[in-house]
C-alpha cells in the first residue's frame, strides 16, 4: 500500500511516506478545511487503487468510529489519474467529530492506496438497489457508516459484510491436543499451511441476505410443511436469522462436487446466482481448514477466547453460543454475542456451517504439514461433508463449542423438527 501525508492547515506541507515502488501511487495535491468544516482534499493515482483514510492529532488517529461519513472518492476503487485530473474525498468534521476544534498544525489527514489485489480488512457488497453489486472498503469495522457498525442490523441483511483472513503462507495447528476438554476422536491434530488470504462473512448467511438475491425462493426440502413456522426457513420472515433449511446440494447443486470440480457450481444454484448478483466469482463455502484457521484468529486454545470447556452451560458457553438455557427454540439473530479475534460472529452454537470437504477422520500425523487441503476426493452426493461450529439447541451443553470441533452430514441433510442438526452457509471469496 502507499501512504500519503497531508496537513489540513494551510501552513502545513505535503508529505510522501515511502512505500514499496510496485504499489500504487498517490500524490496528495491539497488540502482545505472550509467555514462549513468540511475537509476536502484532493490527490492523483497512476493506476486503480482502494483509497482509504485516517485522521490524526499529533500523529495518533481519532478513532475509526469518527470517520464513517467521508464520502466522494474513498472506500472504494478509484480510477487513475489522467493528465491534469484529481480525484477528491470529503469527511464532514462538524458532522463526525463535534465538539472538536482543529489546532494549528496538529491534524493531518493520512490517504492509502491499496493495490486492488490487496485490499483493506473489510469488504462491504451491497445487496439490494440498482447498484447491486457494489463495494466498498474499511481498515476497520467500527469505520462502517450506521449507528453500531457492523453490527448495525443493515449489514445482516442488506449488505454483506466480508473479513480478509490473513492466510496466505500461514501454518497453524489443526485439530484438538488429546486433553482438550470435549475432544472428538475426528480431531487429530496436525498442521496446516495455507496458500492465499481469503475474505469470509462476518455473520452467517441470513434470511434477509438470502432473499435479497434468490427470488421467488421455494423451500424444497420434503417434511417441512408443519416445521417451517418453527424453523428458520426463508418462507418465514425472521431476516436476521440464519437460513437454514435446505442441504448443501441446494446451495450449491448436485452437478458439481468438490473437490473434482473445483469451485464449479450449478447453474441454477442459490450460490450461482449470488455470483452472479455480485460478480464475485470465487463466492463458496470454505473448506474444513479455512474454516478451523478462521475461527482460531490465532489461538490453539480449545475456544477462540483463549478458554477452554470447563462444564456442562458453564458461563465461558453463553458468551460465544446459544447453549442450553440460552436457546430458545430456534437458531437467534446473528452478531449478538462476542466475535472471534477476526470480528466473525457466531462461530459456535447458532447453526452447524456447511464446509466444502468430504469428511474423513485426519490421517495426518502430529509431525506432518498438509498444504491447503481439500478433503478426499469424491463423486458421490449423498457422501458426508464437514459441517462446523455446532449448533443452538436445549440440550446442548457446550462441550462441542469449540474450534476444533467438526461433525459429519450428509450433503443433503436437513433437520425435520426442532431437534435436527440445522445446518448453515458462512461465505467465503478470494480476490
Amino acid at each position: 500500500m502507499r501512504k500519503s501525508l497531508a496537513c489540513i492547515t494551510a501552513a502545513c506541507a505535503v508529505l510522501a511516506a515511502l512505500a514499496d515502488p510496485n504499489d500504487p501511487q498517490i500524490t496528495l495535491v491539497g488540502s482545505n478545511q472550509g467555514f462549513d468544516r468540511v475537509v476536502t482534499v484532493r490527490y492523483t493515482l497512476d493506476e486503480p487503487a482502494i483509497v482509504t483514510f485516517d485522521v490524526k492529532t499529533n500523529g495518533v488517529s481519532i478513532g475509526a468510529e469518527n470517520l464513517k461519513l467521508a464520502y466522494g472518492d474513498v472506500h472504494r476503487v478509484v480510477a487513475a489519474t489522467g493528465q491534469g485530473e484529481t480525484r477528491t474525498l470529503f469527511w464532514p468534521a462538524h458532522e463526525a467529530w463535534p465538539d472538536h476544534r482543529f489546532g494549528e498544525n496538529v491534524v493531518s489527514v493520512e490517504v492509502t492506496a491499496w493495490a486492488t489485489n490487496s485490499p483493506p480488512d473489510y469488504m462491504v457488497i451491497k445487496l439490494v438497489g440498482e447498484d447491486k453489486g457494489a463495494r466498498t472498503f474499511y481498515t476497520a469495522p467500527e469505520q462502517l457508516p450506521g449507528v453500531g457498525g457492523v453490527t448495525n442490523d443493515m449489514y445482516k441483511t442488506d449488505y454483506l459484510v466480508m473479513r480478509r483472513i490473513p492466510a496466505a503462507g500461514a501454518t497453524f495447528r489443526m485439530g484438538a491436543p488429546a486433553d482438550e476438554p470435549g475432544r472428538h476422536g475426528s480431531e487429530t491434530l496436525h498442521y496446516v499451511t495455507l496458500t492465499n488470504d481469503f475474505y469470509m462473512a462476518v455473520f452467517e448467511l441470513t434470511v434477509g441476505q438470502f432473499k435479497n438475491i434468490v427470488q421467488n425462493f421455494t423451500d424444497v426440502a420434503s417434511g417441512l410443511s408443519a416445521y417451517s413456522s418453527s424453523k428458520l426457513c426463508v418462507s418465514t420472515e425472521t431476516p436476521n436469522c440464519p437460513v437454514d433449511c435446505f442441504g448443501c446440494d441446494v446451495f450449491r447443486g448436485t452437478g458439481k462436487l468438490w473437490p473434482g470440480d473445483g469451485h464449479d457450481v450449478d447453474a441454477a444454484s442459490p450460490l450461482a446466482m449470488f455470483r452472479i448478483a455480485l460478480g464475485l466469482r470465487t463466492l463458496d463455502l470454505p473448506t474444513d481448514a479455512e474454516w478451523e484457521f478462521a475461527c482460531r484468529a490465532g489461538t490453539m486454545s480449545g475456544r477462540y477466547d483463549g478458554t477452554e470447556y470447563v462444564a456442562a452451560n458453564d458461563a465461558g458457553a453463553a458468551l460465544l453460543g446459544w447453549f442450553g438455557s440460552s436457546w430458545s427454540s430456534r437458531p437467534q439473530a446473528v452478531g449478538l454475542l462476542k466475535p472471534n479475534g477476526y470480528g466473525l460472529y457466531d462461530l459456535y452454537g447458532n447453526v452447524f456451517e456447511w464446509c466444502l470437504d468430504r469428511f474423513t477422520w485426519y490421517t495426518a500425523s502430529t509431525g506432518s504439514t498438509l498444504l491447503a487441503p481439500v478433503g478426499p476426493a469424491n463423486s458421490d452426493t449423498g457422501a458426508e461433508r464437514v459441517v462446523r461450529g455446532d449448533r443452538s439447541n436445549a440440550n446442548g451443553s457446550g462441550k462441542n463449542g469449540r474450534s476444533g470441533f467438526r461433525y459429519n452430514m450428509e450433503y443433503a441433510y436437513v433437520a425435520t423438527d426442532v431437534w435436527g442438526y440445522v445446518c448453515g452457509y458462512r461465505l467465503v471469496c478470494t480476490f
